[in-house]
């Protein structure tokens, strides 16, 4: 099948607010990644995502979740926090497997202490029912658009795996079945368009039906949503970012 060019159907896209941002340079000043992050970013329905996943995998004993790009550890805690709320068997997802290909984040995201804001707070309270306090120790007076540090519950990061790892040359460490992959909005960020093709390809070939891809509207900058579609992947309904594979029917 023939796919054309990607690189040249960006997309700019900025968030809305941040909680972190770390940005990487070449020597000629070139964007090679950014850190920008925050809890609960908006462009999943987390709350729709936690109703598919929670019918999708009823009756699956063990569901294997990774975040790849996890940054200071923002999006795995709120994973966390989504997961505590919607299931009384939790744990059946656990631990999450969260991955940076920055040092420095993955060793900030082991400490539990991630930077926040006042629209982190609006957020955790929001998917919660208002139990910030429950997750989160920071002085609450000093909220604002400024991020300060804050802590996680002990509890929340022990439920978390947290490592240095590249998703291009880890592959080969997702399971195949029952697999849930959060690889959102670091997409653009790969070396080249022939990289992310070929990350594709080996996604799809390495996930079945079971199994679930969540990305980031950062990511339509290089077509990812047209580029899963065209290996078989399919967007789920009513759920923006959220692709699975189709379930296969033997006659």
């Amino acid at each position: 099948m023939q796919v054309s060019p990607i690189t040249s159907q960006y997309k700019p896209y900025k968030p809305t607010f941040k909680s972190n941002e770390r940005i990487f340079r070449d020597n000629l000043g070139n964007v090679l990644y950014r850190n920008t992050t925050n809890f609960f970013r908006d462009d999943l329905d987390w709350k729709k995502f936690g109703n598919f996943i929670q019918k999708k995998y009823k009756d699956t004993n063990k569901v294997n979740f990774y975040c790849y790009g996890c940054s200071d550890g923002s999006e795995p805690v709120s994973i966390v926090m989504l997961l505590k709320e919607l299931f009384e068997d939790y744990d059946k997802f656990l631990p999450i497997i969260a991955k940076d290909i920055d040092e420095t984040m993955i060793y900030n995201a082991k400490k539990g202490i991630i930077p926040i804001d006042y629209n982190d707070f609006e957020a955790i309270n929001k998917y919660t029912n208002g139990k910030f306090d429950t997750y989160i120790k920071t002085s609450k007076y000093l909220l604002g658009f400024d991020p300060i540090p804050a802590r996680i519950h002990p509890d929340i990061i022990s439920k978390i795996d947290f490592s240095l790892a590249n998703i291009t040359e880890d592959i080969n460490n997702i399971q195949q079945k029952n697999t849930i992959l959060f690889c959102r909005n670091l997409w653009p960020y790969l070396n080249s368009e022939q990289d992310i093709i070929k990350l594709v390809d080996n996604l799809s070939e390495k996930l079945d039906s079971t199994s679930t891809i969540v990305i980031g509207n950062y990511d339509e900058r290089v077509s990812l949503n047209k580029l899963l579609q065209s290996r078989n992947f399919q967007k789920v309904n009513d759920l923006s970012n959220v692709y699975e594979k189709p379930i296969k029917i033997y006659y």
